[in-house]
């Protein structure tokens, strides 16, 4: 079992100050836990004051905590640091350290003769790499990959099992997904003539920028004529649709369940909650925020917290929206009082 010492932690996150640390002087620390489930060798986090009653009880020895959470936690030992999540992160990742690729290659793995497979790389069972693909350094691919041709993947990349990269396709470096994702489909082109639907050919690419991470059952449509962009440092959730056409800026972040129709235009920083439909040809500037569970068919003027159901309200206009559709439910009852209420003065009703 992997052991560290409060010394061993120092050094992973010198960011932090400890308090109270003649409580843990002969602990090693076995793990990380939650602080329900956690025992006397875990490390725990606490990510806000609401958190601070479970910490009191909590059986960890060291918790990570902010600086205003310190103070309401006396007598635990403590790491204050600036950034709980981040800091614990990396305490995490020694008890679970990531995946290092050794340049496995599979035996039962199909490499054109013409693709570069790049040092370190590992390529697992049942992989195939089209001609002229380039896979960068210490890569992981994982069992059942498709790579069609002429598809650059950059270093440190990982693909999880199953996926499938469509031809002429470009992925940044240290490129993350998980299993059963396509990239590089055919968009969702037809016009109807002639009493069918006829199929537009979807020529574009699908360009994806660095350090960008997809979940699993995710789909990236191909362009029409133009290339499909993801920017740098993009996060998706698992079964997140991109439709062709699609213009992501940097560090856009889509939860589960949510789809782009065609030609979307996503600004930096835009944030999408799950379950949320974007219409075709909307823009949303840097910085947008669409509430979960949210559809929109016109595009949002401004930067600010949107949801509802095709409305393009802010978050404070949708909670005034709501309180008039209850109003609007009771509407008959008021009526009713109306009417009666001039009955008793004399009013006769011009409404039949």
């Amino acid at each position: 079992m992997k052991s560290i010492s409060i010394s061993e932690i120092q050094k992973l996150i010198p960011e932090g100050n400890i308090l109270n640390g003649e409580l843990i002087t002969n602990i090693s620390f076995t793990g990380v836990s939650s602080l329900s489930t956690s025992k006397n060798t875990d490390i725990s986090f606490v990510a806000s004051k609401a958190f601070v009653n479970d910490a009191k009880a909590s059986a960890s020895s060291l918790l990570i905590v902010t600086a205003e959470v310190a103070e309401s936690i006396p007598g635990k030992a403590l790491i204050v640091v600036p950034k709980v999540e981040i800091s614990f992160a990396k305490i995490v990742k020694q008890f679970f350290p990531d995946r290092i690729p050794t340049g496995f290659r599979s035996p039962h793995a199909v490499v054109d003769a013409t693709a570069k497979i790049g040092e370190g790389t590992d390529i697992g069972h049942f992989v195939t790499i089209g001609k002229n693909t380039n896979i960068g350094n210490n890569c992981i691919i994982e069992d059942g990959v498709k790579i069609g041709d002429n598809v650059q993947i950059g270093d440190n990349s990982h693909i999880g099992p199953n996926c499938v990269f469509f031809s002429d396709i470009s992925i940044g470096k240290r490129f993350r997904v998980y299993a059963n994702s396509t990239f590089g489909g055919d968009g969702f082109g037809f016009v109807f003539a002639d009493g069918k639907h006829n199929k537009i050919p979807q020529v574009g690419r699908v360009i994806i920028g660095d350090d960008v991470e997809f979940g699993a059952n995710c789909t990236i449509d191909r362009g029409a004529l133009i290339d499909t962009v993801v920017g740098n440092g993009c996060k998706f959730d698992n079964m997140v649709h991109i439709a062709h056409n699609c213009q992501l800026g940097e560090n856009v972040v889509i939860a589960g369940q949510s789809g782009l129709a065609g030609s979307v235009t996503l600004g930096n920083n835009v944030l999408i909650g799950g379950a949320c439909a974007i219409s075709d040809h909307l823009t949303l500037v840097d910085g947008t925020i669409i509430a979960g569970g949210s559809s929109l068919r016109t595009s949002p003027k401004t930067k600010d917290v949107y949801i509802g159901w095709d409305l393009g309200l802010t978050f404070p206009e949708f909670q005034k929206y709501r309180v008039n559709i209850k109003n609007i439910v009771n509407l008959n009852k008021w009526l009713k009082r109306i009417e009666g209420l001039e009955k008793k003065v004399g009013i006769e009703s011009k409404e039949n």
